[in-house]
Order: structure tokens, then C-alpha cells, then sequence
């Protein structure tokens, strides 16, 4: 599964999603999660299961939204204490909930 935390550009989501990924391999699960910005996520929406925004790009929601829509995606904001600590494990289980509830 590959998920995406979005920002701006896609500098501060690139050290929360090498958390996330170094985090889901100790689980040992199959979870790739890639950083970049919002403008390029609504060009390869299609890759991705879920897609997470960091704090400061809470304002672009809904575009994303309406983006992530097409292909059923799931989009939330990241956790803001897991975002402040760069807390990988918080983040994984966050993408985690949002699979499970989009497949329900």
C-alpha cells in the first residue's frame, strides 16, 4: 500500500514519511509512504491509498479532497501532536485507521 503526506513543497513531509515507512518496517508491514506537495499530488492521486496533510496546508483540504475523491482515497490532516513530534508510529496508525474505514 503507498500513502502520501502532503506540504507545501514536500520538505517537512519528507521527514515524517521516512518515520512512517522505518516504522511500518519494524511491524513488518507492506507500507511504502511518500512526502510531496499538494500541487503534484492532484497529478498522481491514482498511486495512492491514502493521503495525509501536515498542519500548515489544512487550508487546501477540500482541493484535496475533491482530487483524492476520483479515486476514493482517503484524506485526512496528520495528527498535530504526531506532526510536532514527528511521532512515525502515530502517523502509521492513523493511515492504518483511515485504510480500514475506507474499506468498510
Amino acid at each position: 500500500m503507498k500513502a502520501i503526506i502532503l506540504c507545501s513543497w514536500g520538505a517537512t513531509s519528507s521527514s515524517l514519511a521516512k518515520s512512517v515507512t522505518d516504522e511500518a518496517k519494524r511491524r513488518n508491514l507492506d507500507i511504502v509512504v511518500d512526502a510531496g506537495g499538494t500541487g503534484e499530488f492532484k497529478k498522481k492521486a491514482a498511486e495512492y491509498a491514502v493521503a495525509l496533510l501536515e498542519p500548515q496546508v489544512r487550508h487546501l483540504k477540500k482541493e484535496i479532497e475533491e482530487a483524492a475523491a476520483k479515486y476514493g482515497i482517503p484524506v485526512a490532516l496528520v495528527d498535530m501532536q504526531a506532526f510536532a513530534t514527528m511521532n512515525g508510529g502515530k502517523v502509521l496508525d492513523q493511515i492504518l485507521a483511515l485504510t480500514k474505514e475506507a474499506q468498510a
